[in-house]
């Protein structure tokens, strides 16, 4: 059950483990400096996208944000379960954390993502390239420009997009 009736906000499932405490600072400071609430959810799941899945399927919002075990994630609740929009391996920084969060609150807001080129983001077809930061960039805005446009057409589901660049 979540606290205080799902009020609207991102939802931050997490896998609680010894020093995560910086990571989920700043994801959450980072959200919170864009002006979008976000809520703590404690889990027993050790994947962060299944976490990040979770809560966007439960958030108000539509958008979860997951730290597990080995990783943080950004899902979207119009995206397959497999597919989060953003990953981030553990070992990053404390700035990458707080991008993340960046990011998780710039997806509500409909607007353009924060570029960093330290930001890593696996997909089906494994990691994209990340020698041109602005092409990654590009893409992923792309991805949530047609997510937005879907959206205001009442579309249930999301076209899919071929998987070749």
């Amino acid at each position: 059950m979540l606290p205080d009736g799902n009020k609207p906000c991102v939802l931050l499932y997490v896998y609680i483990q010894p020093g995560d405490e910086p990571k989920i600072r700043e994801v959450k400071a980072g959200m919170e400096e864009e002006g979008i609430p976000c809520r703590l959810v404690r889990s027993e799941e050790a994947n962060a996208i299944t976490l990040a899945y979770q809560g966007a399927s439960a958030s108000k919002l539509g958008v979860g944000v997951g730290i597990g075990k080995e990783a943080l994630a950004i899902h979207y609740k119009k995206l397959p379960l497999a597919e989060p929009l953003f990953y981030l391996p553990t070992q990053s920084t404390l700035q990458d954390c707080r991008h993340f969060g960046y990011n998780a609150a710039r997806l509500v807001k409909g607007i353009p993502f924060k570029n960093q080129s330290q930001v890593l983001v696996e997909t089906k077809g494994g990691n994209l390239p990340l020698q041109d930061p602005n092409a990654l960039y590009d893409l992923v805005q792309s991805i949530v420009a047609k997510i937005l446009e879907e959206a205001k057409r009442g579309n249930g589901e999301v076209e899919r997009w071929p998987t070749s660049h």
